[in-house]
């Protein structure tokens, strides 16, 4: 039996298989290294050890268990992070004693609870006399039952206030329910506010986070009944859980399939993403209508360098404005552009014939063939103005490549399709103005061996992680004063140290003299010492802890001397000649410890 839902969730999931499911590790001896998600950086210091169960960036210095990495990857609070990992690892919550449930549920928690009941209440809608029609709509699209009950696809009633009483009835409130986007509030023209149904009538897509947590709604018009005045799509707002700059239709399902074929699909909207998994091709996401963003550009990039856009040929033509592709050149991406036949869009496709697919991926052209293949076809180069149309077309995408070699490979391509000189494109190219991206410059300094272990690494924790690490220096140790550690939380693991006369230390029974919180602390800073020690060359961890107190006694004394002088200044200015002689003494006595 486990103590807690938090060591059953930590026996269960596995830091390599959680982290690795946000980011691309590497083995490096005993541990996984990678370039951190949380800051900018040129030489990885992002370390994950699957033997303690810990991660730490030594160049931000974060670090902490599955639940601190999902908290700052997702931006949540704990309790959030518990629900998240907990329906990973398959563990029920309601084990938890009553009083720490309830601190648990945040608004965060009761905001998800509420989107996964709206979601069971649209499947029964849809699987209920009422949604006949929209179930015989979905078959001749061609999604199976089966995808329907994968994708949780539902239907909502054309009542305008069906779901809210639904969601009253289980002890929801309406300002709660509204914090969703799931109502909407009626403009107060009496002191009673009203709400109403966002999704009436309407075919119903759940959106679901990275983690296959719904946060969400897509609704599509009833096909037999469409709704002029709203549009054929509706989506939920922005809330507190749903941040559709973050979001990506379909990536909970896709993330694996893509770091396995090293390849992103981005299409156009749901039925493309839900007709491509159905049809076998599961690593097909979409941006939901929305052009792309740096941070879904960011969550792409954990697990591919090469994207594909897929979308109708109606607007391939501006797919770099109205689909970010600019913004994803300058991310680094391998980005291609997949043309399917009969301008047929890819849910057609693959419910024609799957055949034509793996083709058309094959052949995907670059982003900047895609585009001098069009300006080719549009603009006569045997005239002047064709062949400025087409410079002024390509010129803006080509300066935005990063890498220089691939850069040169299409101003040499373009020049010679034009019949112009390399230098006059390189001269033309340099009046466009530049729209760089801040965030994606990498302007950390590269962390040395030297501020990485001295440094950044807090010299306390690297100090006492030796001791932990090394008990044959704990007689040593012990003879120094715990006042040397200035965090209290370190200075108490210390004094257990001391306290503890044992020649050797059982890291398994000394944590269980310490609190949870520091007990936890003691694996961590373990951790980092074995880090370090890959790092340094010649390692004694003897020599390590003697300049690490001197260090540290250097640190104590310098205050001891910094507060010694304040007062014999103050003495100075009172002429208080007694005092002055006797904190001059101490003064000068103490200078002498100082190395």
């Amino acid at each position: 039996m486990f103590d807690s839902p938090v060591d059953e969730i930590k026996n269960k999931l596995d830091i390599i298989d959680v982290i690795g499911g946000y980011i691309k590790l590497q083995k490096a001896g005993r541990n996984y290294r990678a370039s951190c998600p949380f800051h900018s950086e040129k030489t990885p210091s992002f370390m994950v050890s699957p033997e303690r169960q810990l991660w730490r960036c030594f160049g931000c210095g974060k670090g902490g268990s599955i639940f601190d990495f999902i908290m700052e990857m997702e931006g949540v609070e704990f309790g959030d992070a518990l629900r998240t990992l907990a329906q990973r690892a398959g563990v029920e919550l309601k084990k938890l004693d009553p009083a720490i449930s309830v601190k648990l549920k945040t608004e965060r928690t009761r905001l998800y609870e509420i989107c996964d009941l709206s979601t069971r209440f649209f499947i029964k809608q849809l699987e209920s006399k009422t949604g006949k029609n929209i179930q015989k709509y979905l078959s001749g699209r061609g999604i199976k039952t089966k995808t329907i009950k994968d994708w949780q696809i539902g239907y909502a009633p054309s009542q305008w206030n069906s779901l809210m009483d639904f969601l009253k009835k289980q002890g929801y409130i309406e300002t709660e329910i509204l914090k969703t986007g799931l109502i909407i509030e009626t403009e107060k023209k009496t002191n009673r506010s009203k709400y109403y149904d966002r999704f009436r009538d309407r075919i119903i897509f759940p959106i679901k986070d990275i983690n296959g947590i719904i946060v969400g709604f897509t609704g599509r018009e009833n096909p037999a009944h469409p709704d002029e005045r709203m549009g054929k799509y509706i989506n939920t707002p922005n809330t507190l859980i749903y941040d559709k700059s973050r979001i990506l239709y379909g990536i909970d399902k896709a993330k694996l399939d893509i770091r396995k074929n090293n390849l992103c699909v981005l299409v156009e909207g749901q039925t493309d993403v839900i007709m491509g998994h159905q049809a076998g091709f599961n690593n097909i996401i979409a941006s939901s209508g929305t052009a792309l963003t740096e941070q879904q550009l960011k969550i792409i990039k954990r697990y591919t360098d090469i994207l594909a856009m897929a979308f109708d040929m109606d607007v391939a033509g501006e797919i770099a404005t109205k689909r970010g592709a600019d913004l994803a050149l300058q991310f680094g991406f391998n980005l291609k552009v997949i043309s399917l036949p009969d301008n047929q869009d890819p849910a057609d496709c693959f419910q024609k014939n799957t055949q034509t697919w793996p083709n058309a991926v094959k052949n995907a052209q670059s982003l900047i063939e895609f585009y001098l293949s069009n300006a080719l076809s549009k603009n006569d180069l045997n005239t002047a103005e064709g062949k400025k149309k087409t410079s002024q077309d390509l010129l803006p995408i080509i300066k935005k490549i990063p890498n220089k070699v691939e850069q040169a490979h299409w101003l040499q391509k373009v020049a010679g399709e034009l019949k112009v000189q390399e230098e006059v494109l390189i001269e033309e190219m340099g009046k466009i103005k530049s729209s760089t991206v801040n965030t994606i410059q990498d302007n950390q300094p590269i962390l040395n061996q030297n501020n990485l272990s001295k440094g950044k690494l807090n010299f306390e924790e690297y100090t006492l992680g030796l001791i932990l690490a090394y008990p044959e220096a704990l007689k040593e140790s012990r003879k120094q004063s715990r006042s040397l550690f200035i965090d209290t939380n370190l200075e108490q693991i210390f004094n257990v140290l001391k306290e503890n006369r044992n020649k050797k230390i059982n890291i398994k029974n000394f944590k269980k003299d310490l609190p949870f919180v520091l007990a936890d602390k003691v694996d961590y800073l373990i951790f980092g010492v074995e880090v370090q020690k890959e790092m340094i060359d010649e390692f004694n961890p003897k020599k390590e802890i003697k300049f690490c107190f001197k260090e540290l006694k250097k640190r104590y004394f310098q205050k001891k001397l910094n507060q010694l002088s304040l007062s014999i200044q103050e003495a100075e200015e009172k002429k208080d000649n007694i005092s002055l002689k006797k904190l001059t003494k101490e003064f000068n006595k103490l200078a002498k410890q100082v190395i």
